[in-house]
Formats: structure tokens, sequence, C-alpha cells
């Protein structure tokens, strides 16, 4: 099993301003995004989306939504060893593209998404 760095994911109530700021910093380009329920949009370094802007008209200041990484392991696997941790977590699924998504609540607040495929 082997696991790699696969986005960061920010909270906003203003997505344009932020994807300005990755762009003038570290020339991120807006790309495709996966029809989720909830408006949002993904900025790339080549083929790699690195950041995800979840657009939240609540939310008062850009904040840190989870860290994600992406595993060669299947999603059972992975799925099994956040159960047997018994760390909270939610499961969810990329639409149209059969990533699993375990979000798991870690001690302190912060939230790392383990991705693999089903």
């Amino acid at each position: 099993m082997s696991w790699t760095f696969d986005h960061l994911a920010f909270n906003t109530a203003d997505g344009q301003s932020v994807q300005d700021n990755f762009a003038a910093l570290l020339g991120l380009t807006p790309g495709r995004r996966p029809p989720f329920p909830f408006p949002g949009r993904w900025l790339y370094q080549d083929e790699q989306a690195l950041v995800h802007v979840i657009e939240q008209p609540t939310s008062t200041d850009t904040a840190l939504s989870h860290i994600a990484f992406r595993s060669d392991e299947p999603a059972h696997s992975v799925l099994q060893r956040v159960r047997e941790s018994g760390l909270p977590y939610q499961l969810a699924q990329v639409p149209e593209e059969g990533i699993w998504q375990i979000f798991v609540q870690m001690p302190g607040g912060l939230v790392i998404e383990l991705d693999a495929l089903a």
C-alpha cells in the first residue's frame, strides 16, 4: 500500500478571489471538476488538481476544509482500516469517477480525505 498527496480543499464565500490568488502565487489554473451537488472549482498544476475550492456563501473567512491523499489500495481495505481505527468518518463517492472518498475526523479537528478506487 502506498499513499500520495492529492489535494488541499478550502471552504470560502469568494471562490474567485481564492482562484486568483493561487493563480498569481503558484500559477494554478482552473480546470475540470466533477458534477458535485454544491458549487466550487478545482485549480490545477498540469494534470493534477491540487486545490479544491468549496464555495459556501455562509463562510466568513477562507478556511482549510481537508487534506486529501489517494491510495493504490482498494476502497474496501482502506475503509476496513478506518473502521478499525475507531475514528469518526463519512463516506462519499466522486460523481462519474468511481473514486470512494473517506473523510476521517482526526483528533484536534483536522479532516483527512482518503481516496481509493472500488
